[in-house]
C-alpha cells in the first residue's frame, strides 16, 4: 500500500536523513529489525538502501509486521492529523503527547496546575472512620507465576517437578511485568521477600502496642499464571515456598486462583454464559485488580462484617516502619487510623461532588530512600539525552507528565487533595464504595489497571476518587531482587504500553462523558495515553523501536497489536457494557446472598494456606 504524503511528512519530521545512519539494513539485528528499517527507508529516496529496502519489503509482503504497518498507517482506515506541517518552533509531541510538551516547556506551571485541579473544599470526614486496622482491613496482593527459565534447575521444588515437565513446550498465553519463574532462587523470590517483610512490619505494630501478639492480618493473594493449566502447580508451589522458607507469625494467607474465582462465580450466578470469564485473575491485569477489590465485598458479607476496608500492596513493596516512624511520627497502622477522609466526601475545583471511597499512597525507590522518604520514584527526563538518539521518545514521552504528577500529587504533604494519579500497590477501597458505585477495571485493560479503575465511576456531577494519604509511602524494592525477571519481561511490558494506547483511547470514546471531558479529568499522566490517533501513534512507536529491538519485540508485538486493534474496533464497547452490568449485578447478588449451605464460606476457608 502506498502511504499518503501526510504520513510521510510525519515520519520525516521524526526521523532525519542523519538518523538513517543508525538504520543501515546491513547492521540490523535480524530480519525483523531489518523489516522495520526497510519500511522507514522506502520513504527516503536518496538513501543508498532505498532500492534494497523496496525489494526486501516486496519479498516480505505476508509478514505480520508489514501487514500491521500497512493497516496502522492507512489513512483510509484510521484517523490521522490533517494537513500536517512542521513549523520551526513546533514539536511532534504537540500532536501525539501534548502533556509531555506542556510539562517539558513549563514544568513549574504544570505542577501548580495539577495541585489546583486536585484541591478539595468542604471535606466531610467519614463518620465511621477506620479505628482498628488489624480487624477492619483486608490486605490484598497478587502473585504472578511463570514456567522456569531452566526446566532442569535444582531450584524447582520436588513437589512440582514431575507435573511441570508437561509445560516444557506449552505456548505462553498471558504476559506480566515480572512474573516469578518456578526455578527462582530464594533471594530473588518475590513471595518470600514480600511476605517476610510484611510479617516483620506487623511485628513492629505488636512492639508498639497497636495490636496483640496473637492478632493476625488477613492477606488475600490472587494467583495468576502465564500458561493455562499451570494453576494447580502454582498453588502447590506457593504453599511449598511458604511452608519451607517462611515462619509467618502475624499473617493468615488465602490463595485465590482462576479456578476458585470460577467457583465463586458459579455459586453467585447459576445461569448465563455472559457472566463467564469476567471475574478472575488470569490474563489482563484488569481482571485480578478488580477481583481483589470485590473480595472485600464477599468477605464483609460471608466472613466478617467488621472488615469494611481493603488495602492492596505489591510484594515487591515494603512498609519501612522505622523510617515511617522517624519521618512522620507514625507507624503504618497509625497512619491508617489517621485516614479520616477515607470514605468521606468533598467538592472539587469545578464544584463537583467527590466520593473519597478510595485511598492512595505513594512509593519511594529503595535506591533513593537514604535521601528522604518523600523522594519521587519517577525522575524528570532530560530532553537532550532523551531526544539526541533515535527512539520512540521523539514521538511519545509519558515520563514527563508522570514525573511532574508524581512530584506534585504523590509527594504532597497535606491531605486536602484527591488523587487521580495512583500506584496500584498502595490503594484502598471501602465496602460502601463497592456497593454504591460497582466500579471496575474492564477485563480487557492490560496496563495501568490502577489508573483505569475509577473511569467506570466518573459521572457528570459526582465521581468516585482517591483521597490522598500524605504519610503512606511504601519502599519499592523490585530492582533490588527482581532484576532478572524484569529484564526477561521487558518487551512484553513495552508492547503492553502500546496496547494501553489503543485500549484507553477506544475505551474513552465509548464513555458517557466522551473523549474531551475524560482527557481533561485524567490530565496529565493517564490522559497522555488517550489520543485521537491510537493506531498511528502506537504504530510509529512500534516501527521505530522495532528497528532496534528485533525479533522478540517485533514478532510478539505485531500479532498482539493487530489483535488488540480488532478487539477495540469490534468488541470493546459490547464487552464493557456486559461487564458494567455484571459488576452491578454482582454487588446486588452478594448483598442479598444467603450462604445457607455454607458453600461460599467453605470455599474461602479452603483457600487458607
Amino acid at each position: 500500500m502506498q502511504q499518503t504524503n501526510n504520513f510521510q511528512k510525519i515520519l520525516k519530521s521524526v526521523i532525519s536523513e542523519n538518523d538513517l545512519l543508525t538504520l543501515s539494513l546491513d547492521d540490523a539485528n535480524d530480519e525483523f529489525s531489518k523489516l522495520c528499517r526497510a519500511f522507514i527507508i522506502q520513504f527516503y529516496e536518496k538513501n543508498l538502501d532505498n532500492k534494497k529496502s523496496l525489494s526486501f519489503l516486496n519479498s516480505e509482503k505476508n509478514n505480520p509486521a508489514l501487514k500491521l504497518f500497512n493497516n496502522f498507517f492507512n489513512e483510509n482506515k484510521i484517523k490521522t492529523p490533517k494537513n500536517f506541517s512542521t513549523k520551526s518552533d513546533s514539536h511532534i509531541w504537540e500532536i501525539f503527547c501534548p502533556e509531555a510538551f506542556e510539562a517539558s516547556t513549563k514544568p513549574e506551571e504544570v505542577k501548580d496546575k495539577i495541585l489546583k485541579k486536585r484541591k478539595l473544599i468542604k471535606i466531610n470526614e467519614n463518620q465511621n472512620f477506620l479505628k482498628n486496622p488489624v480487624k477492619e482491613i483486608l490486605f490484598l496482593s497478587n502473585v504472578l507465576i511463570t514456567t522456569p527459565s531452566d526446566f532442569h534447575s535444582t531450584n524447582i521444588p520436588l513437589e512440582i517437578k514431575d507435573e511441570l515437565k508437561n509445560f516444557k513446550n506449552v505456548k505462553q498465553r498471558f504476559w506480566y511485568d515480572h512474573p516469578i519463574p518456578l526455578d527462582a532462587l530464594n533471594y530473588e523470590n518475590e513471595i518470600i521477600y514480600g511476605l517476610e517483610n510484611l510479617d516483620r512490619a506487623i511485628a513492629f505494630e505488636v512492639k508498639r502496642g497497636n495490636i496483640n501478639n496473637t492478632d493476625k492480618i488477613k492477606l488475600i493473594l490472587s494467583v495468576s499464571v502465564t500458561h493455562i493449566g499451570l494453576e494447580n502447580i502454582a498453588l502447590k508451589y506457593i504453599k511449598t515456598i511458604i511452608k519451607k522458607h517462611l515462619n509467618l507469625k502475624f499473617i493468615n494467607v488465602y490463595l485465590f486462583d482462576e479456578d476458585v474465582c470460577n467457583n465463586i462465580n458459579s455459586i453467585l450466578f447459576t445461569t448465563g454464559k455472559d457472566t463467564d470469564n469476567i471475574m478472575g485473575v488470569n490474563g489482563n491485569y484488569g481482571r485480578h485488580y478488580t477481583f481483589l477489590k470485590y473480595i472485600l465485598l464477599i468477605w464483609n458479607k460471608i466472613v466478617d462484617k467488621d472488615v469494611r476496608y481493603s488495602f492492596k500492596i505489591d510484594l515487591d513493596q515494603v512498609f519501612d516502619q522505622e523510617l515511617l516512624l522517624k519521618t512522620t511520627g507514625f507507624s503504618i497502622f497509625e497512619i491508617f487510623k489517621n485516614q479520616k477522609n477515607w470514605g468521606g466526601t468533598a467538592i472539587d475545583y469545578e464544584g463537583k461532588k467527590v466520593d473519597l471511597g478510595l485511598l492512595a499512597g505513594a512509593l519511594v525507590n529503595k535506591a533513593d530512600i537514604s535521601k528522604s522518604l518523600f523522594t519521587p520514584d519517577v525522575n524528570r527526563p532530560k530532553n537532550n539525552d532523551l531526544l539526541k538518539n533515535l527512539s520512540s521518545k521523539r514521538v511519545f514521552c509519558p515520563e514527563w507528565p508522570q514525573s511532574l504528577s508524581t512530584e506534585s500529587e504523590l509527594m504532597y504533604r497535606l491531605d486536602n487533595i484527591q488523587r487521580i494519579h495512583v500506584t496500584g500497590g498502595t490503594t484502598g477501597i471501602t465496602v460502601d464504595s463497592l456497593v454504591k458505585w460497582a466500579p471496575f477495571t474492564p477485563s480487557f485493560v492490560n496496563r495501568a489497571e490502577d489508573q483505569a479503575f475509577v473511569i467506570s465511576s466518573i459521572k457528570e456531577e459526582e465521581y468516585l476518587s482517591h483521597c490522598h494519604a500524605k504519610d503512606l509511602v511504601m519502599r519499592h524494592d523490585k530492582h533490588a531482587f527482581a532484576q532478572k525477571s524484569i529484564e526477561m519481561s521487558k518487551f512484553g511490558k513495552e508492547i503492553g504500553n502500546l496496547e494501553r494506547i489503543l485500549i484507553f483511547s477506544y475505551y474513552i470514546q465509548i464513555h458517557d462523558l466522551g473523549f474531551e471531558i475524560l482527557k481533561k479529568h485524567l490530565w496529565p499522566f493517564t490522559s497522555s495515553f488517550l489520543t485521537q490517533y491510537p493506531e498511528l501513534l502506537s504504530g510509529l512507536i512500534f516501527l521505530i523501536d522495532g528497528s532496534h529491538n528485533g525479533k522478540d519485540y517485533v514478532n510478539l508485538g505485531s500479532q498482539r497489536l493487530v489483535d488488540t486493534q480488532i478487539f477495540c474496533k469490534t468488541q470493546l464497547e459490547k464487552q464493557y457494557n456486559i461487564e458494567k452490568l455484571y459488576w452491578r449485578e454482582f454487588v446486588n447478588r452478594v448483598e442479598k446472598f444467603q450462604d445457607s449451605n455454607g458453600s461460599l464460606k467453605s470455599l474461602i476457608n479452603y483457600s487458607k494456606v
